[in-house]
């Protein structure tokens, strides 16, 4: 797993994340929703909490509000690299989840809900959300390769154009 955090500024945090087939730790998040794109492969993600998994294709976005467990797992097969871009809005925060072996066990071989049309609630940040795209479109963070360059571009395009300017309404507070 490699993950290139190269931008978190204004409240608006960006990463890259290369997956081989070594998860990302469950965690949590009390402040930020995690938004992904994947761009790459497949990205399995396992909700605990509510005993659920998802999974998405490229070019298809998922939005884990916060507070709820999660992580994020190569789903395309063994020796394929799955990538996807993060974009958080807020205050950071992470909180990592004791027992992973445990709660990992309880998602082995399940059937997993294919999300094609995830929906991603940007909180009234589109505007800037297109500035950052057009932004890295021209100037390319010097830790990405060209491709996770255009994959950033892409994915930022994404969570604006399909954005809701909403918070989610499954996060914390909002219910």
């Amino acid at each position: 797993m490699e993950m290139k955090e190269f931008y978190y500024q204004d409240g608006l945090r960006v990463s890259v994340f290369n997956l081989d087939h070594k998860a990302i730790p469950y965690h949590f998040h009390g402040e930020v929703s995690d938004m992904m794109y994947c761009s790459r492969g497949q990205i399995t993600i396992e909700l605990p909490d509510a005993d659920e998994v998802y999974t998405v294709h490229p070019g298809e976005v998922f939005q884990v509000p916060h507070p709820s467990k999660h992580r994020f797992v190569n789903g395309a097969p063994v020796g394929t690299l799955s990538r996807y871009v993060l974009l958080q809005i807020g205050a950071f925060d992470i909180n990592f989840v004791p027992a992973a072996k445990e709660i990992a066990g309880q998602f082995a071989g399940r059937a997993m809900t294919h999300v094609a049309d995830g929906a991603v609630y940007i909180e009234g940040r589109k505007n800037d959300i297109i500035k950052l795209a057009d932004h890295f479109e021209q100037e390319k963070p010097e830790v990405l390769t060209p491709e996770e360059q255009a994959d950033v571009v892409e994915a930022l395009r994404c969570f604006a154009s399909r954005g809701i300017e909403a918070g989610h309404p499954q996060a914390a507070g909002q219910r």
